[in-house]
Formats: structure tokens, sequence, C-alpha cells
């Protein structure tokens, strides 16, 4: 059926509300461009420094990954910095930094405390007007990317992405990666770097964009005082090579030791300023986006060929492609291509009808909403609009051609670029030998609590009415994951989470997906390590549809034989894709050496022993074991009425039982085994695993657990410093956390040179024993614990976020607002509470140390 009336009228409205705020440009004399819209919704503020340069800028250099590199070194130092105090200045203050390269553009943010914003401005002018590219920080860095280069090589998703474009294009420079080819890469000089900044990091080649609690005029004068004195220039831009038009379609096949086939199909398109851009970005998202799309449908749920299956445009600068992407079994590819290629040519004009287009424009829409949700997503909108297309109204203009839309417009679209003529098939799969299978005043605005409602059978209802942002989540959560699967079914409880969102006695599971993409919602399922549930985000108009969703799967789920084997199939495959990732397997491998036959031992991927033996039975049984009153939480946040909201969940959560759900067995208090081992994989570099005891969620010294994996963590660390910056032995390293409910994994990690194992495990220890003699300064601390808080304020922003966090809470047995309390519970962490955490927890006699190596 076609859309109400009344809601393209509300989202007329809320167009015109998106594009209400103000935006404030002004360009300084010598050339460079400001852009800021002021946000007072949070003390947050996002700086970004977008320079109109990227890997297919690079003149004689092309392919050779200058800007990259350049990325890289503008961290390395100033004439008033070294290379460690950009990130450690940035992080003093409790804010990120963050840099990104691609084909059209590199960009520098930092996003912070709104009070702090003085130091993002002196930062970000420092490091894009006066870097100094120190002869030893090249050296090292180089060393770095070539261990990243390398890395590539390990990474399916990137060859595949690499081998699909370097067939798509064949003149344009889109055909080399943004890192660079090693060859080239090999021969790039530090003068040669040197000059490439000098020429192309000038004013009028950059736009600064800031969003958050600043005054335009605040923004003005700190743009002018740290970015005013840079000379202008002349900065040339080379010449970029025009493809020539494809007259045959082309096809690539590439083979390694995966598990599953990888596949990508394309066709070139023009760039998003082309009149055409809005209709071929509907036709993506009518193929392939959400679960009622076309490619979906056919190609997954009725036909069962593919595991996942999506579509996109990606159009920057003067010409794109749309592609499709899929995962498959072997054996399934020449079936997949030739449905990819039937769809294409017969059933995409028949699926093109006045209610798709409707759905796909509601979708655009949430989309631009969901954008921004944060200031770093408005500052990101602002710096596409100014950067690549020189137009900060492009937004509105988009959203008015999407209006003017007819099915007819985008028959046309797919007739002219849509053709098989036109289209690159390029695929990665096993070798054939292969196994497989709001604003309201200039301050800041207070969020409001969380009300909670306890019902008689123990369910929990918490609701957050926060009218200053125009979406509703609706978030359920439950206690579950691994440690509650059947010992003879690891994995159940991630099949019953994905079928959560799926059949119920009112409505089919492509009914539900047409209803949901529709109204440009999102209805997903999640499982994690302690809790899995399912979410509901929505415009405010579509709240009752929402209730209606979220009650059908709780209390009338009705999941079929063919439901179930496509979420069985889709979850061993998701896993099949996580053991060709050498990361992943690593710490999968580690965790099961950690917790041995507990059910912890795995993740909510289960096994694949564990799925090829699952069935509907066994996730039923679980399903009646779990959800009851007294291990549900759903929790309400956005622009609604509490009263409303209570109206209307309430009698749903009533008719649970009040029966309570089975509780996990304990976990070790250690290691089932310690000690060294090794494991191999087919693949050019290493992983290297350490592992110890940790706090759970619900112990006194968690907070001080994640006080010490912070402090592991990130450009900042110590540990970063040494085994990276210093030493150079690793492209990453740091630390991470598996808590369960009443202890945890505490791991180290790092991806390494095979050579450099033994260096890597050598600074882990000198970095434990630091921690463990009461080496931590109270300097680093102090920036720590900032970081944290800023990381919370920042993590919250979202309503769903909040909505998550509460029940969380619920679940956890704490109060579930006390996300007011993180800062003072963080601040309240000593040096000698990490000290003594370090002590107990990762002594050298309950550490479990696991390398995944390349095969001798």
């Amino acid at each position: 059926m076609s859309a109400p009336a009344r809601t393209i009228s509300s989202d007329q409205t809320l167009l015109n509300d998106l594009f209400r705020d103000p935006v404030h440009r002004r360009t300084l004399p010598n050339g460079l461009t400001v852009v800021s819209r002021q946000d007072f919704s949070a003390e947050l503020v996002s700086v970004q420094l977008w320079v109109k340069t990227g890997s297919i800028h690079e003149g004689d250099w092309t392919g050779a990954g200058l800007s990259h590199f350049l990325e890289h070194m503008l961290f390395k130092g100033t004439p008033t910095r070294g290379p460690l105090d950009i990130s450690r200045e940035v992080h003093a203050i409790g804010g990120g930094i963050n840099a990104y390269t691609s084909f059209d553009r590199t960009v520098y943010y930092i996003d912070a405390p709104s009070e702090q914003a003085e130091v993002a401005f002196d930062i970000l002018a420092d490091m894009g007007l006066r870097a100094t590219i120190p002869d030893a920080e090249f050296t090292s860095e180089r060393d770095v990317i070539l261990r990243e280069i390398d890395m590539g090589l390990d990474d399916p998703d990137r060859e595949l992405f690499q081998a699909f474009a370097q067939t798509a294009f064949r003149q344009h420079p889109y055909r080399f990666p943004v890192i660079g080819l090693r060859p080239l890469f090999e021969q790039v000089t530090r003068e040669g770097l040197y000059g490439y900044y000098k020429s192309r990091y000038q004013p009028g080649n950059m736009v600064l964009v800031v969003v958050g609690a600043l005054e335009d005029a605040q923004v003005d004068e700190l743009a002018e005082k740290y970015f005013g004195d840079a000379l202008p220039g002349l900065s040339p831009c080379p010449v970029v090579a025009a493809e020539s038009p494809q007259l045959a379609s082309r096809t690539e096949r590439l083979s390694g030791d995966y598990n599953i086939v990888r596949g990508m199909a394309g066709y070139k398109i023009p760039g998003l300023a082309d009149p055409a851009a809005p209709a071929l970005d509907m036709l993506a998202s009518l193929l392939g986006n959400g679960k009622s799309s076309l490619l979906w449908q056919v190609l997954r749920e009725d036909k069962r060929l593919v595991q996942h299956i999506d579509a996109s445009c990606w159009n920057p600068g003067g010409q794109g492609l749309l592609w499709i992407s899929y995962l498959c079994d072997p054996g399934r590819r020449e079936q997949v291509e030739s449905e990819i290629r039937r769809v294409m040519a017969r059933d995409v004009f028949s699926a093109i009808t006045k209610e798709n287009l409707a759905k796909a424009v509601r979708q655009a829409l949430v989309g631009e909403v969901n954008g921004r949700k944060t200031m770093s997503g408005q500052a990101s909108r602002l710096g596409v609009a100014e950067t690549v297309l020189g137009e900060l109204d492009y937004p509105r203009l988009y959203f008015t051609r999407l209006a003017a839309l007819t099915p007819d417009d985008l028959k046309a679209a797919a007739r002219r670029y849509l053709n098989e003529s036109g289209l690159t098939e390029v695929t990665l799969e096993p070798k054939a030998t292969s196994s497989a299978a709001g604003k309201e005043t200039a301050r800041t605005r207070e969020v409001p609590d969380f009300s909670e409602t306890t019902l008689p059978n123990g369910a929990r209802l918490l609701v957050q009415a926060d009218p200053s942002f125009p979406k509703v989540h609706l978030r359920l959560a439950l206690l579950g994951g691994p440690a509650l699967d059947p010992a003879e079914a690891p994995g159940a409880g991630g099949v019953l989470a994905s079928l959560l969102t799926r059949d119920t006695e009112r409505r089919g599971a492509g009914e539900i997906a047409a209803e949901v993409d529709r109204v440009g919602g999102v209805f997903s399922e999640f499982i994690g390590n302690n809790t899995f549930g399912l979410s509901v985000e929505v415009l405010p108009a579509d709240f009752p549809l929402a209730v209606s969703l979220l009650g059908d799967a709780l209390l009338s789920l009705r999941p079929t034989g063919e439901s179930f084997e496509i979420e069985r199939e889709g979850q061993l495959s998701s896993l099949l894709e996580d053991e060709d990732e050498i990361l992943d397997y690593g710490r999968r491998r580690l965790r099961r050496r950690f917790y041995g036959k507990h059910g912890f031992a795995n993740d909510y991927l289960g096994t694949r022993e564990g799925l090829e033996k699952l069935t509907l039975a066994q996730v039923e049984t679980l399903r009646g074991q779990l959800v009851r009153g007294p291990n549900v939480v759903l929790a309400v946040s956005g622009a609604v009425d509490e009263s409303a909201v209570k109206a209307a969940l309430e009698p749903v959560l009533s008719r649970l039982s009040a029966e309570p759900a089975p509780v996990p067995a304990a976990l070790p208090s250690d290691p089932v085994e310690t000690g060294t081992f090794v494991e191999r994989l087919p693949r050019e570099q290493a992983v290297v695993l350490e592992a110890y005891p940790d706090a759970g969620v619900r112990d006194e010294d968690f907070r001080t657990g994640e006080v010490l994996d912070e402090l592991l963590s990130g450009m900042s660390s110590r540990l970063f410093e040494t085994v990276r910056e210093k030493a150079g032995l690793a492209y990453y390293v740091g630390a991470c956390r598996t808590p369960g409910l009443d202890g945890g994994m505490f791991t180290l990690y790092a991806g390494t040179h095979p050579g450099a194992v033994s260096a890597v495990l050598a600074e882990y220890d000198r970095e434990i024993e630091r921690l463990r003699s009461g080496g931590v300064t109270e300097e680093e601390l102090s920036a720590c614990r900032t970081r944290l808080k800023v990381q919370k304020r920042q993590g919250l922003q979202a309503i769903g976020a909040r909505a998550m966090q509460a029940a969380l809470n619920a679940l956890y047995g704490q109060p579930i607002n006390n996300t007011r309390e993180y800062p003072a519970r963080i601040d309240a962490v000593t040096a000698e509470a990490v000290t003594d955490f370090a002590r107990r927890y990762l002594a050298p006699e309950r550490r479990l140390r696991l390398t995944v190596e390349p095969r001798k």
C-alpha cells in the first residue's frame, strides 16, 4: 500500500526542520574555508580539517600512496610538538583524534569537550600547516605502512575490493589502492613526500568544519587565530585520467585459503553531483538495502543461494560505481552470478513501483537523520557537501530531487547505466582443494533520566522521554549469551537472537522486512557475551508499528523451519568468515583454551560442529527458558510521551511468565590452560595474543579493569608507543576485554611480522611488569580517566546507545541511571588500585599465550 498522506507531510516537515539550522561559511584572506554549525545539545565539539587531496591527486606518484603516507606523517611532529605529543595532548583533554585518507580527500578530526575546543584548533592547524616530516619518523613509519600493505594480503575483503577496482577501472586512478602498491611505495623518498605536502596542503585547498557547542563568532575567532597567519599559496591539481567507456562485461577470479566465496558485481555510474545520482541511489536501495530488498528476497530468502547480499552506490567526484556484494557457499558462485544478471535484466523493472520508491526515499530520509546523531556525523556531512561537491546546500537539493523522482526515472537510469555490457564481476573463492562450508538554548541541554517500572511478573520497563531528536528507540534486552547455550549446541543463542526479527503468528519474515523498510525503520537483533535481544528504531509517527513488531517477537514468535535453516546457515557462514581473519581466528582459539569446556569458551557464533547439528527444537527450548519476565528489560528512549509508552507496552510485558530464567555456571577463576601455544595458518603475518583473568561486569573492581584496558590501548598508550612507534614491531597493538558476569578474560594483542613475535612478547613482559610494580604515573592515569569520561559522553549521544546502557544496567543489577555517576567512579580509580589489580589478575602464573604464525 502507498504511504499515508500524513506520513509524507510529516516527512517533509522533518526535512524542513533538518535543514532549518543555519550553516555559517566564510573564507579567510589566505583562502581557507571555514564551515560551522552551532549545536548545544551536548558539551562537545567536532573540529575537522578536510584537505582536498587524495590518492587520485598524486600525479607522477599515482599508485604510490603518498596521501595515506602523509596522513600518518602529520602525527609525527611539528616545530613545537614531538612525534608523541599530538595524541597525548588530545587525550589529555579527554578528546579523540584520528584521520583517514580516501581517493579524493584526507580528513583529520578531533572530537573533544567544547570547553577544550581551542586545543583542537591549535593542534589541527599545527599538523596541517607546519608538519616537519622528520627523517627518523619517515623511516620508521615507512616500515609500519609496508607491514600494513602486507597485512592487506591477509584481509580477504580488502583483496576482493582491490581486485574489483582494478578490473572496473583501467585508466582512472581509482584502480590503485589508497594505501599504494608496494613496489611504488618503496620508491617514495622523504623529499618527494615533503614536496607533495607543500604542494597540496595549502590554505586554499583546505576546509575547516566545526560542529558543536560553540558560537559561530568563537569559531571565526579561533580559525583566524590559528589558521589565519598561513600564507596563501598555489595548489595545482594534477590531471586525473578519464576512464574510457566500458564496451563489454569484465570478469576476474581469485582464489586462496578461504572458507567461503566473496563476490562483487558492479556498474560504472556518474558522480554524486550528476542529476541521475538520486535515482541511482534509490535503485541501489531497492536492490539491496534491507531484508525486504529485491536481491535479498530473491537470492537469500527464496532461492537460498547466498548467506548475505547487499547493494551500494559509491559515487564521489565525477565517477563511481553501483555494486552488489555477497557471500555464498563454495560451488554456488555461478548460480549466484546468473541469478544476479537475471534480476538486473528483468526483475528490477517490475520491482520499481511507487511503493518501493517511497520506501527507498524514506530510508534515505532516515539515513540523513541518523547521520546527524553526533557532532562528528554532522561535521562529516558538511565536509562532504563543501569539499566534494562544493555546495553546502546540496543535501537540500538532493532531497528535492528525491521527492520529484518517479518510477520511470529509476527505470531510465537502470536502462542507461545497469546494462550487462558495463558489468564487472570479481570473486574471491576457496582453492579447489579447500574444504568449505534537538536544541533549546545556548546552554547544554540536560538529558532526562530513565524512569523504571517493575511489573508483577518481574519484567521491567524503562522510559526516557527526550524530544530533542526526532526518533524513538525500543531496546529489548535479556540475560543470555554463550554461557547459557546448551552444552551440545553452542551457537544456539545466536540463532535464537536472529530469529527474533523473523516469523510471528501475524507476519512472515518478508512482511516484517517490508513493513520496516517502508517506514525507513531499523528492526534488528543483537547478542553479546552476556545478553541478547532486539531493537526497533523508527520515526515517532511509526511508534505503533514498533510496539506491534516488538510485541509479536516477544509473545508470538513462530519461526519456520525454513527461517531457522536460513539463519543457522547464515551464522555458520559468519563463523567461517571469522576463521578467514587471522586476528579473529586467534581470539577464538585463545578463548577456547582459556575457558575449556565452559560455555563461555565460545562466542555467540558457537562452533561449526554445534551449528551443523543444531535443531529448531533446541532453539525453541532455549527461548522458553530465557524469555521470562524476570529476565526481560525493555528500554525506550526518544521523542515519546511516557504515559503513552507505558499504556502501550505494559500490557505486552505483563503477559510473560513470572518463572525465573536459568543462571549461567560460574566462570573459572583462572585459565583452564596456561603456558604458550602456537597455531599456524597460510598467512603472511602473525598475531600475538596474551590472556589473563579479569573482573566481571558485576565485580567491584570492574571499573579499575576498564582503566587498565584504556592504559594499554590507543595511540598514546605506553604499549603502543613502545611496540609500534619506537620499535616498529607491529602495525596494531592494544588490549581488549571479554567480560562475563562474574569474571572475564583480559587480552593483549598485536599484529606483527613472524620474525618479531619474540620481541613483541618481550615488550608485553616489560609493560606488565611496569604495571605490577607501580610504574603507572599520575599523568598518564589522569589522561586515561579524561579519555574514558569523554568517550562515555560521546558514546551516549544516540538514543539507542542510552537505551542499551540503561537496559544493561538493569540486567547487571546496577542503578539504571548510574551513567551519571560514571565520571566519579572513574576518577576514584587510583594508581594504587591499578597496581593492585595488575598484581592480582595479570600474574605470570595465570597467563595464557597464543601466537598464530605462518605455516612453515
